[in-house]
């Protein structure tokens, strides 16, 4: 499909989702870090599947970093407002700050009392969603947390520009000093990029290049920019790169959305679609997707989880011990575009009320530890973070962990406390928990409470 076609397709899942969708031509310091419908697969997909995708990573994304707007500097923390308490359900045995982040706020969560302590309130937002923010060492920092360095001191970012007609979209890697308040450019090239975070050998990125030769366009490669000015950004091995794949179903291609956990570097290889290929949507037999690993040392890749036929796979975080946790549910069916110019898509209610995932933890190559069944409607995690307490996971309207081998519901989440913000007259509503009104209504049981992003560890 032609990047129009996508792009039309992805507009009106949004229009329909209240969701806004980024200026192509967006130039801010900061751009969002999310994956992109469509990179690298090939130009074979259909109008429908990107739609159908978007509806996906609009109603699972959107839950924490992507509807955020973030301020645009660093501030540290005086004394919170409280603005209410979470209804416990669990009592825990320790004591910790959860750093959370809501539509318009940045406030932290006092366990085991559930006092909820505003930091920062952003004013109503009204432009492009930005990426989301992280809290460490007492500050509030406007990048996710892998973008900031292991010694908290400067954040990596990227910039993406959209090429004008007979030229070529360019991207630049930048870190920025937060004491000084400077800016180095570490590289800069021709084609879309996206920041996965630091790692041993400096700042790493995707790079898919636009070069003019045939396949470059679907070729998307880790790249590393080192700090020392002697070191040049270049591909992590191994030399030469491998050629463009001949088809989806061949592709080598290193998957958008990449975390980094010590030496590795964990992606999804997303399975490719089997003809043949129903007409105005369904459901459409998938090649199984797959969990790769990447040594950051060599670039040696290796599959370390194959999903079920009829699956679909993500990771959602990655735990203290750096082992990834997995989100496996059912492959939901693609969803046909209206026809008529400007129409809006109606996707069938289990696309827009899936089922609740299986929530596993990655332990070796093919070994897992199952953190949920999948047979609790209550618990679909939106946000994923690990740290010595165990795993925490926000479903919208409440909060879990996982500890010693068990599953637990901390807290319920009063909306209250983390209000959507009031879109302008006539417009659809952007909280994907509450649909637009061509939506179907959710099923009983079906959370829709409040949604946060988890922004550092309870400490």
């Amino acid at each position: 499909m032609t990047s129009d076609e996508e792009r039309a397709a992805r507009a009106r899942v949004c229009q329909a989702l209240g969701v806004v969708e980024p200026h192509p031509g967006l130039r801010s310091r900061v751009i969002a870090s999310t994956p992109a419908e469509g990179r690298g697969g090939g130009a074979s997909r259909r109008p429908w599947v990107a739609g159908g995708i978007a509806v996906l990573l609009a109603l699972t994304v959107v839950a924490g970093l992507m509807l955020f707007r973030r301020g645009s500097s660093v501030h540290s923390t005086t004394s919170g407002q409280l603005v209410g308490s979470l209804n416990m359900t669990t009592q825990l045995e320790f004591r910790c700050m959860l750093p959370v982040q809501g539509y318009l706020a940045e406030a932290r969560i006092s366990l085991p009392d559930g006092a909820v302590l505003v930091d920062h309130v952003q004013q109503q937002a009204r432009g492009t969603p930005q990426s989301g923010s992280a809290f460490v060492g007492g500050k509030w920092v406007p990048v996710p947390r892998a973008w900031l360095s292991p010694d908290s001191k400067s954040y990596a970012y990227i910039t993406n520009t959209t090429g004008v007609p007979g030229q070529l979209q360019s991207a630049a890697l930048y870190v920025h000093d937060m004491a000084l308040g400077t800016d180095r450019k570490l590289w800069s090239g021709a084609g879309f990029t996206q920041l996965i975070g630091w790692g041993p050998g400096g700042v790493y990125f995707m790079f898919q290049p636009a070069g003019e030769g045939k396949g470059a366009g679907d070729r998307t490669e880790v790249w590393v920019a080192g700090l020392a000015t002697r070191s040049a950004a270049h591909r992590v091995g191994p030399n030469p790169p491998q050629p463009a794949p001949a088809s989806e179903a061949d592709s080598p291609i290193f998957q958008f959305g990449t975390r980094i956990a010590g030496s590795y570097a964990w992606s999804v290889k997303i399975g490719s679609a089997r003809p043949p290929i129903p007409a105005g949507g369904g459901n459409v037999a998938r090649n199984p997707s797959q969990v790769i690993r990447m040594d950051l040392n060599d670039g040696s890749l290796s599959t370390w989880f194959t999903a079920a036929e009829g699956t679909s796979l993500s990771i959602a975080g990655i735990d203290s011990q750096g082992h990834p946790i997995l989100t496996v549910m059912p492959t939901p069916r693609m969803v046909a575009p209206p026809n008529s110019p400007g129409g809006q898509v109606t996707p069938p209610a289990d696309v827009i009320y899936p089922p609740p995932p299986r929530v596993l933890l990655l332990t070796g190559p093919n070994q897992t530890v199952e953190i949920a069944d999948g047979s609790n409607s209550e618990f679909r995690p939106s946000s994923v973070i690990g740290d010595r307490h165990g795993i925490w996971f926000n479903s919208p309207g409440s909060l879990w962990l996982y500890r010693q081998g068990g599953l637990t519901k901390v807290a319920d989440i009063p909306a209250s406390l983390f209000p959507q913000p009031t879109p302008p007259p006539g417009a659809a509503s952007r909280n994907v928990a509450t649909p637009p009104p061509n939506f179907p209504s959710p099923p009983p049981g079906f959370p829709t409470g409040a949604l946060l992003a988890l922004a550092g560890p309870c400490t």
